[in-house]
């Protein structure tokens, strides 16, 4: 009877424990680069799960840095007036008169609601990841001295 030889990576033998990485190339060239190149397979791995090494931040100073943004949006809304100039006159070239005390008065409205938001609404929902400011729905910066 005889017996038949089936190519394996690993080999079992009796008398050791473990397994034994068998060469059943005969170039150790070609076994080195077998190797070399599973390695780097296996090398990417590790990356993979790096997303969630990230540390989180903790709670409470998500929420005073979402109603600090809220202050300081409110305090500083005035700036709102040179800012919106700005934006009118890079904006419309030629209408920005007629542009721009519509889009002031929005703009206004709509960075003074913000901030309330940010300090009286916003951070019940700071828990939850949620800490947009809706100024970001309206293209506009997050504080007014911000460019876009």
């Amino acid at each position: 009877m005889e017996k038949k030889v089936v190519p394996t990576l690993i080999n079992f033998k009796e008398p050791e424990i473990g397994a034994i990485l068998v060469n059943h190339l005969e170039n150790k060239k070609k076994t080195r680069i077998a190797l070399i190149l599973m390695g780097l397979l296996f090398l990417g791995a590790s990356s993979l799960f790096a997303a969630g090494t990230e540390k989180k931040e903790c709670v409470f100073k998500k929420i005073a840095s979402v109603e600090a943004r809220g202050i300081v949006d409110i305090v500083t809304s005035p700036l709102e007036v040179v800012a919106t100039g700005k934006r009118e006159i890079k904006m419309h070239s030629r209408l920005w008169p007629v542009t721009y005390v519509p889009r002031l008065i929005g703009n206004l409205v709509v960075r003074i609601v913000s901030s309330v938001n940010d300090v009286f609404v916003l951070p019940w929902y700071v828990a939850w990841g949620d800490d947009t400011p809706i100024t970001r729905g309206f293209d506009l910066p997050d504080y007014a001295w911000q460019r876009d």
